[in-house]
Parts: structure tokens; sequence; C-alpha cells
């Protein structure tokens, strides 16, 4: 595809580089040389500065033949407008990223198509909805979505003394939800490993289960009932916009909810505006003495969403070790993405650029990729990759593929039907699998695709 993204900070990189690796055709626009700098000789993409708003930039870019325009920019305003000057001039898709919904107004008849916008996101609300996933149960530590809705894949930590820990996958007590799911792969020390009937589930390994988005809900429900482990008290640190709102999410679930704001003025102002019954400390995160004040070691959940990536990740670290049972820290800087699920294995490390990178990725028409910290790690990615009539895989069931060695097919998805595959599944003209694979392997599929 011919990819244009205006913007090159750390979003519009990351998803640069994740696109030119699948071998679009991507060209980054900025006004400012020095962004495109640090990507100038890492990248196979062409780089252009100037305006995204300027007319002759977008048509220099190619914006009269471009398939996908993404506005990634650091400013909504030229965000919008990129993506409206982009539109008119022949673009086939817009993707723009926006801070708040409040920009459109239905009932007025400004919509996102009016304004030349096919799809948009908020990084605000893709990161709210993740933490509020993982929020319901200690063992879940994602949820990942695609580009069908009802298409879904949880990664669950297998707990100790649980029904499924130390047992194999062809014995695990809860067949009748097995033959809707796929533990389609686990990491395990480090190493990612193919599940098979005889694979021993081990206690502390990270399975990803995907299927059905209610039949892996009801997976993970079966799977966090059984070890008992409801969550009831949440401590937050940091009162930010996001923080507010995931406050008032809990409060409205009847949640126990503590917080801790560094910031004076910002802590008093809170106790006069919060719902009742949140308790608010004033005091330093990465104090362990407020955290003691907070009453950290019997919370549930720890949530860090201060302003400073640092005192987020030191926060979750001191509240894991004073007996917080799962803790989870919002950062934003994307060097963070995959050296921080290596410092603590009950975390749940969530990054707003890697959170909007994936966004994107989903909503993008065609071949896309999604940005996964613990598989980074593990020189895997996560692909949704599309059959055509050609492709050699087609009316043959997977058994007889043959795919190259390493490669993890989780799901299928064909037109608006999710598919947990077994071996005999056959595979249709147009469908989407959804693999995990390192990039050699990817590449060797592609080719018979």
């Amino acid at each position: 595809m011919r990819i244009i993204i205006i913007g090159a900070g750390e979003l519009g990189q990351l998803v640069a580089a994740k696109l030119s690796a699948l071998q679009h055709d991507v060209t980054v626009v900025d006004m400012v040389s020095e962004g495109l700098d640090k990507i100038r000789g890492s990248l196979d993409a062409m780089f252009l500065e100037g305006e995204g708003t300027n007319v002759e930039t977008l048509k220099k870019a190619g914006a009269e033949n471009a398939d996908v325009l993404l506005a990634l920019s650091g400013d909504e305003a030229v965000n919008v407008l990129s993506c409206q000057i982009a539109k008119r001039l022949g673009t086939v898709q817009t993707l723009c990223r926006i801070y708040s919904s409040s920009i459109f107004s239905p009932d007025d008849g400004i919509t996102p198509e009016y304004l030349g916008i096919d799809k948009a996101f908020s990084s605000i609300d893709e990161s709210l909805e993740l933490i509020q996933n993982v929020l319901h149960s200690h063992i879940l530590h994602e949820q990942i979505a695609f580009s069908n809705p009802e298409a879904r894949i949880a990664i669950v930590s297998v707990p100790l003394n649980s029904e499924i820990s130390n047992v194999p996958v062809k014995e695990l007590p809860c067949q009748e939800l097995l033959k809707k799911i796929r533990i389609a792969a686990l990491v395990r020390d480090n190493s990612l490993v193919v599940p098979h009937g005889d694979t021993v589930l081990e206690p502390g390994d990270r399975i990803y289960v995907s299927g059905r988005a209610d039949d892996v809900e009801a997976f993970v429900s079966w799977l966090s009932n059984k070890a008992n482990d409801p969550v009831r008290r949440i401590v937050i640190a940091g009162l930010t916009p996001a923080s507010l709102r995931l406050i008032d999410y809990l409060v409205k679930h009847d949640l126990d909810v503590r917080v801790v704001e560094n910031d004076q003025g910002r802590a008093e102002r809170a106790l006069a505006t919060l719902p009742k019954g949140v308790a608010v400390i004033q005091g330093d995160p990465t104090n362990t003495s407020i955290l003691d004040e907070a009453d950290v070691s019997s919370c549930d959940a720890f949530v860090a969403m201060t302003e400073k990536d640092e005192n987020n990740i030191l926060a979750c670290l001191l509240a894991s070790r004073i007996g917080s049972k799962k803790t989870i820290a919002l950062t934003g800087k994307p060097e963070y993405i995959g050296i921080l699920p290596a410092l603590e294995k009950k975390g749940c490390w969530f990054n707003s650029t890697q959170i909007s990178a994936n966004a994107i990725f989903r909503l993008m028409e065609g071949e896309t990729v999604r940005v996964d910290s613990e598989l980074q790690k593990l020189n895997a990615r996560l692909v949704e990759l599309h059959l055509t009539s050609k492709s050699s895989y087609v009316g043959k069931s997977i058994i007889d593929c043959a795919f190259p060695a390493g490669l993890l097919l989780a799901l299928i998805i064909r037109e608006d039907y999710v598919i947990a595959p077994t071996g005999g599944t056959i595979l249709h003209p147009n469908d989407t699998l959804v693999v995990i694979a390192d990039t050699a392997v990817i590449r060797k599929v592609k080719a018979d695709l």
C-alpha cells in the first residue's frame, strides 16, 4: 500500500518502522527536520519536510494516489485539516489521531466523514479501555482486539495451584470451552512455545487464548473464578485527565478507590470534586511510607498514571514488592516497550505510544501488524494476513498446508465469523489469518498468499 504519515514524532516513527518492515510504500511528512533525521537512515521510506496542511506538500507526498493517510502529529487541528485536504485530493482512506471526540457534533452535522476522516482514534480512550479490561482479574494481562471486533486474544497467567497448572492441555477440565477457543501460544522463561495437546501448563506461564470475544471472555471468567481472584480495592497514583475518567468508571462499578497525588493543590481540589468515598492521600507515590499510608500492601491492584513515566515504573515496582496483587503502569516513551515486561512478571506495562500504534493497525484496511511488547522481546510479531484466491493454501486443511516451522495460527477471520482453528479447518479465499511468528517466517508465508 502507498501510505503517507503526517508527523514524525514518537508515534509516527514507530508506525513508520512497522509498516516499512512490511514492505509498504511509506512517506513521512513533518515540518521539523529533527524528527525526520532520527529515522532517515534506518527506514526504507521517503521523507518530506513540510507542513501536513499544505496542499503542495501533500501532492509531493503522493496524496492524489495514496491508499492511506495517517494523521499522527501532536496537533489535533493539523491532523483534522490534513485528512480533509488529502481526502479531497484523492486519498482512499484517512485515519486521524484526536484527543477528544468533542471535536465532532453529529447533531450539527459535524461528523468525521464531514471533515474528511474515515476513522479516528484517541490515545486516552484506547489506553483506558485496556486498563479497564485487565482490572477485573488478577490473572489477565491484556485483551487484544483485531480488525473484526468479534476476534479476541487474551493474555493470561497460569495461577499457582489452579485447576490448569501442571496439567496437559488435552486434559484441562474445561473441555467444552476448549472446543470454542484455542491456546495459540505460551511464553515460558522468555521463550515462545508452540502448545500441543501434551504440553503441560506450568504456573507463571503466559498463555495466548484466542477465539470469539465472548468465548475468550468466558474462559478468562472461568479461570478467574477458579483462581478466586475478585478485584475490590484499587489504588491509583496520579490525578490526570485519564486517571479521573478511570476513577469515575471504577466508582460506578462499586469498587473501593484510593488516590495518591504528589501535588498538594491538585490533591486538595480533587477532594472537593471526586465522587464520595474516594480517599485522597497527598504524597509521592515513589515513597514507600506514602504507599503504606494508602494501604497498598492489601490492595488488589495498583495503577500508576502520573505524568512521569519513570515515577510510574518505580511506583509499580515498589507496590509489587510491598504486596499489591497486581500492578499496572501507563508510560509514553516507546523505548520502554520492550524493556518493562522483563522487570516485573506480575506487572501490566501499558505504553500509550504502543497502544496508539495498535489502534492504527487495527483500523487500517489490508495487512496489519501489532506491536506486542512480550512478543517483540522474543523477536516475534502478531500479524493479520489475508489469503487471496490464488494462494496455494486455499482449499487445504491447516494440517496439509505445511506452514513454515515457527508459525502459530491463532485465529481465522472469515467475513463476519471468527474461527478458532484446528488441524482439519479448511482455508477459504479472503480468509484473514491471525498469526504469531518472526519476520523471516512471515515473509515466507506472504510469498504463498
